[in-house]
C-alpha cells in the first residue's frame, strides 16, 4: 500500500512540475503521437468538408428537378400555341380574315 501511494504521489508531483510524459518513456514516441493528431484532424476536416459538398449537391438537385419542371410546363405549353387548332381560334379572336389553306400552296415550276 505504501509503495502505491508512494507512487501515486509521484505522478501528480510530475504532473504538477510538467515531466510526466519523461517518466512514463513517452517522449520517445512524441512524434508519433502529433502525427496521430494530424491525421485524425485531417480526417475530421475532411468528413466536414464532403459533408458540406453533399449538402450543396443535394439543395442544387432539388433546384434541378423544380427547373426541369418548369421547362416540362414551358414546352407544353409552347406545343400548345404552335397547334393549328390553337393559331385558329387566337386569329378568330382577334378577328383575323386568315385561315387554314384549303387547298395545297402553288409551286412555280422552272423553264
Amino acid at each position: 500500500m505504501a509503495k502505491i501511494s508512494a507512487s501515486i504521489k509521484n505522478i501528480v508531483k510530475s504532473v504538477f512540475k510538467g515531466d510526466i510524459l519523461l517518466r512514463l518513456g513517452i517522449d520517445k514516441y512524441f512524434l508519433h503521437i502529433v502525427y496521430a493528431f494530424v491525421l485524425i484532424v485531417a480526417a475530421v476536416w475532411i468528413s466536414l468538408k464532403v459533408d458540406t459538398t453533399l449538402t450543396r449537391v443535394e439543395k442544387n438537385r432539388k433546384v434541378l428537378e423544380e427547373l426541369e419542371i418548369y421547362h416540362a410546363e414551358r414546352t407544353g405549353e409552347m406545343v400548345q400555341m404552335g397547334r393549328l387548332s390553337t393559331v385558329e381560334n387566337h386569329l378568330k379572336d382577334l378577328g383575323s380574315d386568315v385561315t387554314v389553306p384549303t387547298e395545297p400552296a402553288a409551286t412555280i415550276e422552272r423553264r
